[in-house]
């Protein structure tokens, strides 16, 4: 097992598998191996919400520039242009939620 990844706390644990016989060794090295798999798969997830909310929140801004400057050429439209930004953002929020 390639301990490189463990925190230096981690490696007192490891230490003290010495103490144990050989079966339960291996169980433990599992164990242990199946908990950093799980880590590593959730700090994976997390950076990819982050990226999808910095993407969203991007794409609001434009979209909310956007609309500002539509509403000063065409007045008219104004609650078709919030109604789009709303409803991207919404949609963009409930995605990332659902990540």
């Amino acid at each position: 097992m390639n301990n490189s990844i463990l925190p230096a706390q981690g490696t007192s644990a490891l230490s003290s598998l010495d103490r144990l016989s050989s079966g339960a060794q291996r169980q433990t090295r599992r164990e242990i191996e199946q908990v950093i798999a799980r880590s590593v798969v959730a700090e994976a997830h997390e950076q990819g919400r982050a990226l999808l909310a910095n993407a969203a929140m991007l794409n609001a801004s434009s979209l909310s520039a956007l609309e500002a400057h539509l509403i000063e050429v065409a007045p008219l439209g104004e609650p078709r242009y919030k109604h789009l930004a709303d409803s991207y953002t919404m949609g963009a929020a409930m995605a990332i939620q659902r990540w």
